[in-house]
């Protein structure tokens, strides 16, 4: 998205897709839930296969914390938002699997993506269970 009074400058990026209409914090969630960290599950960290593991990368808490700072909100429900990101993206990864086992795609990398699903389900009761992100 463009500054409707300056176009050089940038305020936004959606992927018109994913992005949500109306809680900003459900687009904090789900960065967080494509977020790993060095504690997390080697599986965990299989599946979500980005830098946000290497060393001096922020954790989720420190990124949502930060976050929080800049825009002001509040963020004191972050687990719900975080545990609801889970979901979608294992709803998304499940669907990419299924077209696979049905073979609408011949991608063989999707085969493992049920054990993808499991991953990030076992993430989110994890983070129910101990109450943290």
């Amino acid at each position: 998205m463009l500054d409707a009074a300056d176009l050089t400058r940038i305020i936004g990026v959606l992927d018109w897709e994913m992005s949500t209409i109306g809680d900003p914090l459900s687009d904090l969630g789900c960065a967080l839930g494509y977020w790993a960290e060095p504690g997390d599950s080697d599986a965990l960290q299989l599946v979500q296969c980005f830098v946000t593991t290497l060393p001096g990368a922020l954790t989720r808490r420190e990124l949502a914390e930060h976050y929080a700072a800049r825009t002001g909100r509040d963020i004191s429900n972050l687990l719900f938002y975080y545990v609801f990101a889970l979901f979608k993206i294992a709803v998304i990864v499940q669907q990419i699997y299924y077209r696979y086992a049905q073979g609408l795609t011949r991608d063989d990398r999707f085969a493992i993506m049920i054990e993808m699903v499991r991953v990030l389900g076992a993430q989110a009761v994890r983070a129910i269970e101990t109450g943290k992100v």
